[in-house]
C-alpha cells in the first residue's frame, strides 16, 4: 500500500479526488494549501512516513524542491481546456489566458481549431502575473483565464478571474503516474541505500570530495580514525584531486602529517561533476622504517652528458620502457641506478601511473613485512615497481620474491636495483636469471670523465635553484683538474664537491685554485683515514679473517647484508664466521 497525499491549491481539486475511485494499491489522504502552505504540508508529510506527494502547478514545483519523496504533477489536460473555454463560450470579446507555456501553447491550438477570440500571454514567472493582467485591464479586457495565482490577482485588481480545473482524467493520470514513479523510486532507493551501506562498511577510510577538497560523504572507518581529518587539511589534498581529475584514473600518493605518513589512492568517480573518492589505505609514524614509498605523480629526470654511453643509456632506456620484462639494474653506489629506473616508468607510464619503491633490506624483516608488501603490489593496476638493495637479501628471500612477483598483473614494470662494488672481483649474475629477465649495467664515473663538466653544471644549476647560489659556472681549467680523480663514491661525491666548492667561491666561476685547494685537503684526509683504517696482518690467518670482517662491517654501518655482499659470502656463512 502506497501512502500519499495529494495537496490541493483549491478547494474544488479536493472535492473532485474525494469523488473518485482510488486504486486498491494506494492509500489517497487530501489536504487544500497552496504554495508555501502546501510546502509546510508536504514537509510534515515527509515525516509523518507519506511516500508520494501529488499536487499541481506552482504548488508542486516549490514542494519538489523541499522532500526527498517523488511529487508528481497534475497536467493540464485537453479536457481541462475545452472545460473552461466552454464555461465562457458566451464571452465573445476581452478574454485573455495568462499563463505558463505548457498552458498557453496547447490554450491557443484549442482556440484556433475552435474559432475563439482569446489573447494568448505566455509567462516565465508568477512575478510576471500582476503586470500582465494590468496591462490587459488598461486595454479593455474583462475576463482572464490561468491558475490559482492569476485567477487571485486577476480579484484584486478587479478582472474576473476564470480558474482552469483539474478534471477527474487529470487526477487518475496523475495517480496512476504516481504508482510508476514510486515502483522505480523503491527500486532505486533500495539500491541506492544497498550502495551506501556497502560504502559505510567498507573496511578502509573513504572519503568523496568536491574539486575544492571539500567533504561531501565518509564512510564509518573515516568517521571512527580521528587521525584522517588530518589527511583533509593538507594543502596537497586540492592538487591531488586536479590530478585525479585531469588523468581520469586511479592516482596514488602520500601525505606527511605531523606525525604520521599516510598512503592514499584517489579515483574518479564524476568528471562532469567535479566528484573523486580518496581511499586512506594506511598509516605509519614518522619514526617508523618505511618499506614502501609511494611517488603518486613521477616527473622526467633527464639523463646528463654527452658521452656515447649516454647516447647509449637513452637507447636503453627507450627499449626497457617497451618491453613488460623484469629489469635488473647493476652498478656500483652513486652511478644512478634510480634516476633510471625512475626515467624507464616515466617513458613507459609518464606521469599517470604511480611509483612503489620497496626498501629491499625491509623485505628481511619477517614474512608480514613480506605480506604487506604483496598486498600493496596486488592492490595497483598498472606502474612501476622499483625494488632497492635487492642483491643485499639473502637468496631464499630472492627466490621468494621472484614467486611473489608472477601474481602481478603484465602491466606493471618490475625494476630491481643491485649494488655492484668495485672491490667485488668475482660477481655471481647467474643467480638473479631467475628473476631479471633483462639486465643493465651503469659505469661508474671513473670510467665516464668525459661526462664530468655536464654534471658539474648540472649540479650547480640545482643548487642555483635551491639556495641561491650565485656561482654559474667552473672554469674548464678546473674541470680538467677534477678529471684527474677515480670519484669512488661516484655521482654523489661528485656532487659534494661541487656543492662545497659553491659555497666557498665569491665570484661567479669556480677556478682552477678553488679546486685544487679542496681536492687537496681531501686527499689528505683520504689518506689519513686509510692509514687509520690499515689493517693488522699480524696474528693467525683466522684472526687476520676475522679482522678484515669486522672492518667490512665498520664500512658498512653493521649491515650485514651489505657486508656479507662486498665480501663475496652469503649472510649464513658471515654469520658462521662472526661467531668463531
Amino acid at each position: 500500500m502506497i501512502k500519499a497525499l495529494l495537496i490541493a491549491p483549491y478547494k474544488g481539486l479536493a472535492e473532485t479526488a474525494k469523488k473518485m475511485e482510488i486504486p486498491d494499491e494506494i492509500q489517497l489522504d487530501i489536504t487544500v494549501a497552496n504554495l508555501e502552505e502546501g510546502v509546510r504540508a508536504a514537509q510534515l508529510a515527509e515525516k509523518q512516513g507519506y511516500e508520494l506527494i501529488i499536487s499541481r502547478g506552482g504548488t508542486a514545483t516549490l514542494i519538489q524542491n523541499v522532500v526527498s519523496i517523488p511529487v508528481v504533477h497534475i497536467d493540464i489536460t485537453g479536457y481541462d481546456m475545452l472545460r473552461v473555454f466552454t464555461l465562457i463560450r458566451g464571452i465573445r470579446k476581452g478574454v485573455a489566458l495568462v499563463g505558463f507555456k505548457n498552458i498557453s501553447e496547447g490554450a491557443a491550438t484549442i482556440c484556433n481549431i475552435l474559432e475563439f477570440d482569446v489573447k494568448m500571454i505566455t509567462i516565465k514567472s508568477q512575478n510576471e502575473v500582476r503586470f500582465n493582467l494590468e496591462q490587459l485591464k488598461q486595454q479593455g479586457f474583462s475576463v482572464v483565464i490561468g491558475d490559482v495565482i492569476t485567477v487571485e490577482v486577476a480579484k484584486q485588481i478587479g478582472l474576473r478571474g476564470v480558474l482552469i480545473t483539474s478534471g477527474k482524467e487529470a487526477v487518475m493520470s496523475a495517480i496512476e503516474e504516481g504508482i510508476r514513479d514510486y515502483n522505480f523510486f523503491r527500486r532505486v532507493n533500495y539500491k541506492y541505500r544497498y550502495f551506501q551501506n556497502a560504502f559505510r562498511s567498507m573496511p578502509a577510510p573513504i572519503v568523496i570530495l568536491n574539486k575544492h577538497g571539500e567533504v561531501l560523504e565518509k564512510n564509518d572507518m573515516y568517521n571512527q580514525d580521528v587521525e584522517c581529518h588530518e589527511i583533509m587539511q593538507s594543502p596537497l589534498i586540492v592538487p591531488f584531486i586536479k590530478r585525479v581529475l585531469d588523468n581520469e584514473t586511479y592516482q596514488w600518493d602520500e601525505i606527511v602529517g605531523e606525525s604520521r605518513i599516510y598512503e592514499i589512492q584517489g579515483f574518479l568517480i564524476s568528471n562532469r561533476e567535479q566528484i573523486v573518492g580518496v581511499s586512506i589505505l594506511s598509516s605509519k609514524r614518522k619514526t617508523d622504517s618505511k618499506t614502501i614509498t609511494i611517488i603518486g605523480s613521477p616527473v622526467h629526470i633527464p639523463i646528463i652528458g654527452e658521452s656515447s654511453r649516454v647516447d647509449q643509456l637513452e637507447k636503453d632506456i627507450q627499449h626497457f620502457a617497451q618491453t613488460d620484462k623484469n629489469l635488473c639494474i647493476f652498478g656500483e653506489p652513486g652511478t644512478g641506478k634510480y634516476t633510471m629506473a625512475r626515467e624507464i616508468h616515466f617513458q613507459r607510464f609518464g606521469p599517470k601511473a604511480p611509483i612503489l619503491v620497496v626498501e629491499g633490506m625491509q623485505l628481511a624483516n619477517g614474512i608480514d613485512v613480506r605480506d604487506y608488501v604483496h598486498r600493496k603490489l596486488a592492490s595497483i593496476t598498472n606502474g612501476t615497481v622499483i625494488v632497492k638493495d635487492f642483491g643485499a637479501l639473502p637468496h631464499d628471500i630472492q627466490k621468494e620474491f621472484g614467486e611473489l612477483l608472477k601474481h602481478l598483473s603484465n602491466t606493471i614494470k618490475v625494476i630491481f636495483l643491485v649494488e655492484r662494488h668495485a672491490h667485488i672481483k668475482v660477481f655471481e649474475e647467474t643467480q638473479y636469471q631467475p628473476i631479471c629477465e633483462e639486465t643493465l649495467y651503469l659505469s661508474p664515473l671513473r670510467e665516464r670523465k668525459e661526462d664530468i663538466p655536464a654534471f658539474a653544471d648540472y649540479f650547480l644549476a640545482e643548487l642555483h635553484m635551491e639556495n641561491g647560489d650565485e656561482t654559474v659556472g667552473i672554469k674548464p681549467e678546473a674541470v680538467t683538474y677534477l678529471a684527474q680523480f677515480d670519484w669512488i663514491g661516484n655521482l654523489p661525491e661528485l656532487k659534494t664537491i661541487v656543492k662545497k666548492l659553491s659555497s666557498r667561491t665569491t665570484g661567479n666561476y669556480i677556478e682552477l685554485s678553488h679546486v685544487k685547494e679542496l681536492m687537496n685537503k681531501n686527499v689528505s684526509k683520504e689518506i689519513d683515514k686509510q692509514e687509520d683504517n690499515a689493517l693488522s696482518l699480524t696474528g693467525t690467518l683466522q684472526e687476520i679473517e676475522q679482522e678484515i670482517i669486522r672492518q667490512v662491517l665498520r664500512e658498512e654501518g653493521n649491515n650485514q647484508s651489505k657486508a656479507a655482499e662486498r665480501l663475496g659470502i652469503n649472510r649464513t656463512t658471515l654469520w658462521r664466521k662472526l661467531k668463531k
